[in-house]
């Protein structure tokens, strides 16, 4: 992991977080090794952090910096899931409305190019955005485990026709999961998000069981942004529905709380294998 970082040098982070167990992780390990957060909630309540937290609407973009700056943050991470939502529609304060304009700018609006044009805001104003991994990479956080399963010819073969699909559609900035199942592929990651991808190609299979969870980064994708992830929600989602593992694309994809998530593809007779 190189030298480690010093609990005094740790900077005041500022965390913009959205659902999921994600933020929480973040937060806790960076406060046990010795750091400071100031938590933005986009319409979401996480009570059991003892940090700094305040909530505000997605619109509320000057809010959150003045919020930030009012607590000496000093680098920021934007993490969790956070809903798209209706850009002609939403409310924005002043900062928020000079944001939209830039985001409206532009003639594509993939969900990369909106979160770029939304950090370099953000570094305007004096913060530096940093990606997830960099605290989590504080603890012992690895993609260097491995499950007790191995996977099949089938599973493999199921693992590659997903890679394939994901690269060709990562250029179009569409897409991070697919699931296939005996050579087909049953459905793509569209704005529903991978949980309810894997509720719904379990009803679309031919067998009653089987098929592959593939999640990789797009191609070029800024890894301090929309991070893909998977974690013990997904593994037992995945198990629920007699899926037979995942495939994720190595130094691409976080693993939520790793030992968890592997445990429960363990005792759901899954496999993990990174691409």
């Amino acid at each position: 992991m190189g030298e480690q970082t010093t609990m005094a040098s740790l900077p005041k982070l500022g965390l913009i977080a959205g659902g999921g167990a994600l933020p929480t992780q973040i937060a806790n390990l960076y406060q046990e090794r010795g750091g400071q957060c100031v938590l933005a909630s986009i319409n979401e309540e996480i009570n059991q952090l003892e940090l700094s937290s305040k909530s505000f609407s997605i619109g509320s973009v000057g809010g959150i910096l003045e919020y930030f700056a009012e607590n000496s943050v000093e680098q920021v991470i934007i993490v969790g899931g956070i809903k798209r939502p209706d850009l002609k529609s939403i409310k924005v304060d002043i900062a928020g409305s000079v944001l939209l304009a830039r985001i409206l700018k532009e003639k594509l609006l993939g969900d990369d190019k909106i979160l770029k044009i939304v950090s370099s805001y953000i570094e305007s104003k004096g913060f530096k955005v940093i990606s997830p991994v960099a605290v989590l990479k504080l603890g012992n956080y690895t993609n260097n485990i491995s499950s007790k399963k191995s996977l099949s010819k089938q599973d493999k073969n199921d693992a590659e026709i997903g890679k394939e699909l994901l690269k060709s559609l990562g250029y179009m900035d569409v897409g991070q999961s697919v699931i296939v199942a005996d050579g087909y592929v049953l459905g793509i990651e569209a704005a529903e998000g991978t949980d309810n991808l894997i509720k719904r190609c379990a009803l679309l299979r031919k067998k009653s069981k089987g098929g592959v969870l593939v999640k990789m980064s797009k191609p070029g994708q800024d890894m301090r942004l929309d991070v893909p992830a998977i974690g013990p929600e997904t593994a037992r989602l995945l198990a629920e529905h007699d899926f037979n593992g995942v495939a994720a694309e190595q130094n691409g994809v976080i693993i939520i709380d790793p030992q968890k998530t592997l445990k429960l593809l363990d005792e759901g007779g899954m496999f993990l294998w990174f691409l």
